[in-house]
Protein backbone atom coordinates (compact mmCIF):
# COMPACT_ATOMS: atom_id res chain seq x y z
CA UNK A 1 0.00 0.00 0.00
CA UNK A 2 2.71 2.60 0.80
CA UNK A 3 4.29 1.96 -2.60
CA UNK A 4 0.94 2.47 -4.33
CA UNK A 5 0.39 5.71 -2.39
CA UNK A 6 3.85 6.99 -3.40
CA UNK A 7 3.31 6.12 -7.06
CA UNK A 8 -0.24 7.50 -7.17
CA UNK A 9 0.67 10.67 -5.25
CA UNK A 10 3.80 11.27 -7.33
CA UNK A 11 2.01 10.62 -10.62
CA UNK A 12 -0.73 13.05 -9.59
CA UNK A 13 1.67 15.76 -8.45
CA UNK A 14 3.69 15.39 -11.63
CA UNK A 15 0.70 16.80 -13.50
CA UNK A 16 0.71 20.03 -11.50
CA UNK A 17 3.57 21.41 -13.60
CA UNK A 18 1.32 21.30 -16.65
CA UNK A 19 -1.46 22.99 -14.65
CA UNK A 20 1.04 25.67 -13.58
CA UNK A 21 1.96 26.31 -17.20
CA UNK A 22 -1.67 26.77 -18.16
CA UNK A 23 -2.24 29.13 -15.21
CA UNK A 24 0.85 31.15 -16.13
CA UNK A 25 -0.36 31.53 -19.71
CA UNK A 26 -3.73 32.79 -18.41
CA UNK A 27 -1.99 35.70 -16.68
CA UNK A 28 -3.14 34.78 -13.16
CA UNK A 29 -0.51 36.12 -10.68
CA UNK A 30 1.62 33.43 -9.06
CA UNK A 31 0.78 33.86 -5.37
CA UNK A 32 -2.93 34.31 -6.02
CA UNK A 33 -2.88 31.09 -8.04
CA UNK A 34 -1.09 29.27 -5.21
CA UNK A 35 -3.48 30.61 -2.56
CA UNK A 36 -6.64 29.63 -4.43
CA UNK A 37 -5.49 26.08 -5.15
CA UNK A 38 -4.52 25.53 -1.51
CA UNK A 39 -7.72 27.18 -0.28
CA UNK A 40 -9.98 25.04 -2.48
CA UNK A 41 -7.95 21.97 -1.58
CA UNK A 42 -8.61 22.71 2.09
CA UNK A 43 -12.35 23.07 1.41
CA UNK A 44 -12.43 19.71 -0.37
CA UNK A 45 -10.50 17.98 2.42
CA UNK A 46 -12.59 19.63 5.13
CA UNK A 47 -15.76 18.38 3.42
CA UNK A 48 -14.36 14.84 3.17
CA UNK A 49 -13.21 14.86 6.79
CA UNK A 50 -16.61 16.05 8.03
CA UNK A 51 -18.41 13.45 5.89
CA UNK A 52 -16.17 10.70 7.31
CA UNK A 53 -16.48 12.04 10.88
CA UNK A 54 -12.77 12.80 11.06
CA UNK A 55 -12.83 16.62 11.05
CA UNK A 56 -9.57 18.28 12.13
CA UNK A 57 -9.21 19.03 15.83
CA UNK A 58 -7.42 22.30 16.45
CA UNK A 59 -5.74 21.45 19.74
CA UNK A 60 -2.09 22.25 20.41
CA UNK A 61 -0.86 18.76 19.51
CA UNK A 62 -2.51 18.90 16.09
CA UNK A 63 -1.87 22.58 15.36
CA UNK A 64 1.89 22.12 15.68
CA UNK A 65 1.71 19.32 13.10
CA UNK A 66 -0.45 21.43 10.77
CA UNK A 67 1.90 24.42 11.01
CA UNK A 68 5.08 22.31 10.81
CA UNK A 69 4.03 20.50 7.63
CA UNK A 70 2.45 23.61 6.06
CA UNK A 71 5.55 25.78 6.54
CA UNK A 72 8.33 23.29 5.81
CA UNK A 73 6.67 20.93 3.36
CA UNK A 74 4.55 23.35 1.34
CA UNK A 75 5.15 27.08 1.77
CA UNK A 76 8.96 27.07 2.02
CA UNK A 77 9.50 25.26 -1.32
CA UNK A 78 6.89 27.49 -2.99
CA UNK A 79 8.66 30.66 -1.84
CA UNK A 80 12.14 29.40 -2.78
CA UNK A 81 11.04 28.26 -6.23
CA UNK A 82 9.43 31.64 -6.84
CA UNK A 83 12.61 33.53 -5.87
CA UNK A 84 14.96 31.47 -8.05
CA UNK A 85 12.57 31.01 -11.00
CA UNK A 86 14.54 33.39 -13.25
CA UNK A 87 17.95 32.87 -11.65
CA UNK A 88 18.74 29.19 -12.21
CA UNK A 89 18.15 26.72 -15.07
CA UNK A 90 15.39 24.10 -14.69
CA UNK A 91 17.94 21.28 -14.50
CA UNK A 92 19.44 22.63 -11.28
CA UNK A 93 15.97 23.05 -9.76
CA UNK A 94 15.15 19.46 -10.67
CA UNK A 95 18.29 18.26 -8.92
CA UNK A 96 17.25 20.07 -5.74
CA UNK A 97 14.03 18.03 -5.71
CA UNK A 98 16.04 14.86 -6.27
CA UNK A 99 18.11 15.63 -3.17
CA UNK A 100 15.05 15.46 -0.89
CA UNK A 101 15.16 11.67 -0.30
CA UNK A 102 18.87 11.84 0.53
CA UNK A 103 18.41 14.75 2.94
CA UNK A 104 15.43 12.96 4.53
CA UNK A 105 17.54 9.85 5.09
CA UNK A 106 20.46 11.78 6.60
CA UNK A 107 18.20 13.74 8.97
CA UNK A 108 16.25 10.58 9.91
CA UNK A 109 19.49 8.82 10.87
CA UNK A 110 20.73 11.86 12.83
CA UNK A 111 17.54 12.03 14.93
CA UNK A 112 17.48 8.23 15.26
CA UNK A 113 14.15 7.97 13.45
CA UNK A 114 15.86 5.55 11.07
CA UNK A 115 19.10 3.61 10.93
CA UNK A 116 21.82 3.01 8.39
CA UNK A 117 20.75 0.27 5.98
CA UNK A 118 22.69 -0.70 2.89
CA UNK A 119 19.52 -1.49 0.92
CA UNK A 120 17.99 1.91 1.69
CA UNK A 121 21.22 3.70 0.78
CA UNK A 122 21.25 1.83 -2.53
CA UNK A 123 17.62 2.85 -3.12
CA UNK A 124 18.40 6.54 -2.54
CA UNK A 125 21.45 6.39 -4.81
CA UNK A 126 19.56 4.61 -7.60
CA UNK A 127 16.68 7.07 -7.32
CA UNK A 128 19.02 10.04 -7.55
CA UNK A 129 20.69 8.37 -10.52
CA UNK A 130 17.32 8.10 -12.26
CA UNK A 131 16.96 11.88 -12.06
CA UNK A 132 20.52 12.38 -13.35
CA UNK A 133 19.54 10.37 -16.43
CA UNK A 134 16.81 12.93 -17.06
CA UNK A 135 18.75 16.09 -16.26
CA UNK A 136 22.34 15.67 -17.42
CA UNK A 137 21.89 14.53 -21.05
CA UNK A 138 19.69 17.51 -21.90
CA UNK A 139 21.24 20.23 -19.76
CA UNK A 140 24.74 21.59 -19.32
CA UNK A 141 23.67 23.12 -15.99
CA UNK A 142 25.04 26.62 -16.69
CA UNK A 143 25.27 28.21 -13.26
CA UNK A 144 28.20 30.60 -13.65
CA UNK A 145 27.81 33.50 -11.25
CA UNK A 146 24.77 31.97 -9.61
CA UNK A 147 26.49 30.03 -6.81
CA UNK A 148 24.69 31.98 -4.09
CA UNK A 149 21.32 31.01 -5.58
CA UNK A 150 22.36 27.35 -5.69
CA UNK A 151 23.08 27.54 -1.96
CA UNK A 152 19.72 29.26 -1.42
CA UNK A 153 18.02 26.52 -3.46
CA UNK A 154 19.37 23.92 -1.03
CA UNK A 155 16.79 25.20 1.45
CA UNK A 156 14.27 23.08 -0.46
CA UNK A 157 15.80 19.64 0.24
CA UNK A 158 16.72 20.73 3.78
CA UNK A 159 13.21 22.00 4.62
CA UNK A 160 11.46 19.03 2.98
CA UNK A 161 13.93 16.60 4.55
CA UNK A 162 13.20 17.99 8.03
CA UNK A 163 9.47 17.84 7.27
CA UNK A 164 9.61 14.21 6.15
CA UNK A 165 11.89 13.06 8.97
CA UNK A 166 9.98 14.69 11.84
CA UNK A 167 6.40 14.35 10.58
CA UNK A 168 6.26 10.66 11.38
CA UNK A 169 7.34 11.42 14.95
CA UNK A 170 4.96 14.37 15.37
CA UNK A 171 1.90 12.71 13.79
CA UNK A 172 -0.65 12.07 16.58
CA UNK A 173 -1.35 8.35 16.73
CA UNK A 174 -5.08 8.86 17.21
CA UNK A 175 -5.51 11.46 14.42
CA UNK A 176 -7.25 10.57 11.17
CA UNK A 177 -5.60 11.14 7.78
CA UNK A 178 -8.42 13.27 6.33
CA UNK A 179 -8.47 15.51 9.40
CA UNK A 180 -4.69 15.97 9.37
CA UNK A 181 -4.66 16.75 5.66
CA UNK A 182 -7.53 19.22 6.01
CA UNK A 183 -5.94 20.97 8.99
CA UNK A 184 -2.61 21.30 7.18
CA UNK A 185 -4.20 22.86 4.11
CA UNK A 186 -6.34 25.24 6.19
CA UNK A 187 -3.28 26.49 8.09
CA UNK A 188 -1.33 26.82 4.83
CA UNK A 189 -4.17 28.93 3.38
CA UNK A 190 -4.17 31.22 6.42
CA UNK A 191 -0.40 31.73 6.10
CA UNK A 192 -0.52 32.33 2.33
CA UNK A 193 -3.30 34.94 2.51
CA UNK A 194 -1.13 37.73 3.99
CA UNK A 195 1.73 36.67 1.70
CA UNK A 196 -0.48 37.51 -1.29
CA UNK A 197 -1.16 41.00 0.04
CA UNK A 198 2.50 41.62 0.94
CA UNK A 199 3.55 40.61 -2.57
CA UNK A 200 0.81 42.63 -4.33
CA UNK A 201 -2.81 41.72 -3.59
CA UNK A 202 -5.17 38.78 -3.89
CA UNK A 203 -6.50 38.47 -7.43
CA UNK A 204 -9.74 36.62 -8.19
CA UNK A 205 -8.90 33.66 -10.41
CA UNK A 206 -12.25 33.64 -12.26
CA UNK A 207 -11.32 37.02 -13.76
CA UNK A 208 -8.62 35.30 -15.83
CA UNK A 209 -10.82 32.94 -17.82
CA UNK A 210 -11.52 29.25 -18.04
CA UNK A 211 -7.84 28.33 -18.25
CA UNK A 212 -7.20 29.90 -14.84
CA UNK A 213 -10.34 28.30 -13.39
CA UNK A 214 -9.51 24.85 -14.74
CA UNK A 215 -5.85 24.88 -13.70
CA UNK A 216 -6.71 26.14 -10.20
CA UNK A 217 -9.26 23.36 -9.61
CA UNK A 218 -6.89 20.82 -11.15
CA UNK A 219 -4.05 21.86 -8.81
CA UNK A 220 -6.41 21.85 -5.80
CA UNK A 221 -7.40 18.23 -6.46
CA UNK A 222 -3.72 17.31 -6.81
CA UNK A 223 -2.91 18.79 -3.38
CA UNK A 224 -5.81 16.84 -1.88
CA UNK A 225 -4.40 13.59 -3.25
CA UNK A 226 -0.82 14.40 -2.23
CA UNK A 227 -1.60 15.20 1.40
CA UNK A 228 -3.84 12.16 1.83
CA UNK A 229 -0.98 10.04 0.48
CA UNK A 230 1.55 11.87 2.70
CA UNK A 231 -0.24 11.21 5.98
CA UNK A 232 -1.12 7.64 5.03
CA UNK A 233 2.46 6.78 4.06
CA UNK A 234 4.09 8.24 7.19
CA UNK A 235 1.49 6.39 9.30
CA UNK A 236 2.27 3.08 7.61
CA UNK A 237 6.04 3.41 7.11
CA UNK A 238 8.24 6.50 7.45
CA UNK A 239 9.08 9.93 6.08
CA UNK A 240 12.01 8.40 4.20
CA UNK A 241 9.72 6.10 2.28
CA UNK A 242 7.43 9.00 1.42
CA UNK A 243 10.42 11.04 0.24
CA UNK A 244 10.75 8.68 -2.74
CA UNK A 245 7.70 10.46 -4.16
CA UNK A 246 10.06 13.15 -5.43
CA UNK A 247 11.62 10.73 -7.91
CA UNK A 248 8.16 9.78 -9.15
CA UNK A 249 7.23 13.47 -9.46
CA UNK A 250 10.22 14.23 -11.70
CA UNK A 251 9.49 11.33 -14.05
CA UNK A 252 5.71 11.83 -13.95
CA UNK A 253 6.06 15.52 -14.78
CA UNK A 254 7.79 14.60 -18.03
CA UNK A 255 5.23 11.90 -18.85
CA UNK A 256 2.33 14.32 -18.27
CA UNK A 257 4.07 16.83 -20.51
CA UNK A 258 4.29 14.10 -23.15
CA UNK A 259 0.57 13.31 -22.77
CA UNK A 260 -0.71 16.90 -22.70
CA UNK A 261 1.77 18.76 -24.89
CA UNK A 262 3.07 15.85 -27.01
CA UNK A 263 6.63 16.48 -25.82
CA UNK A 264 9.02 13.80 -27.06
CA UNK A 265 10.50 11.53 -24.37
CA UNK A 266 13.96 10.17 -25.09
CA UNK A 267 15.38 6.76 -24.28
CA UNK A 268 17.16 8.43 -21.32
CA UNK A 269 13.81 9.24 -19.73
CA UNK A 270 12.41 5.75 -20.15
CA UNK A 271 15.64 4.36 -18.66
CA UNK A 272 15.16 6.78 -15.75
CA UNK A 273 11.65 5.38 -15.17
CA UNK A 274 13.11 1.87 -14.92
CA UNK A 275 15.70 3.05 -12.38
CA UNK A 276 12.94 4.87 -10.52
CA UNK A 277 10.95 1.68 -9.94
CA UNK A 278 14.15 -0.13 -8.93
CA UNK A 279 14.73 2.60 -6.34
CA UNK A 280 11.23 2.20 -4.93
CA UNK A 281 11.73 -1.57 -4.76
CA UNK A 282 14.98 -1.21 -2.79
CA UNK A 283 13.50 1.33 -0.37
CA UNK A 284 10.50 -0.96 0.11
CA UNK A 285 12.78 -3.89 0.95
CA UNK A 286 14.71 -1.72 3.41
CA UNK A 287 11.50 -0.57 5.11
CA UNK A 288 10.27 -4.16 5.49
CA UNK A 289 13.57 -5.21 7.05
CA UNK A 290 13.24 -2.40 9.57
CA UNK A 291 9.69 -3.45 10.45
Amino acid sequence: MPTLFVIFGGASFGSIFSANKIAYESGLPYFSYIFWQIFFGSIILLSISIATKSAPKFNWKNIRVFAFVAVLGLISPILVFNVIADKLPPGVVTLSVALIPASTYIISVLIKADRLRVVSIMGVVVGFGSVLLIVIPGNSLPIDGAEIWVVFLLLVPVACGINNAFSGLLRPADAQTFGLAAGTMIVASLILLPVCFVHSRLYIFIDYGWEAIGSTIWAAVVWVIVYICFYEVIKRTSGLFYAQINYVIVAAGLVWSWIIYADILSAWIWAAVVFLFLSLFLINVGARRTN
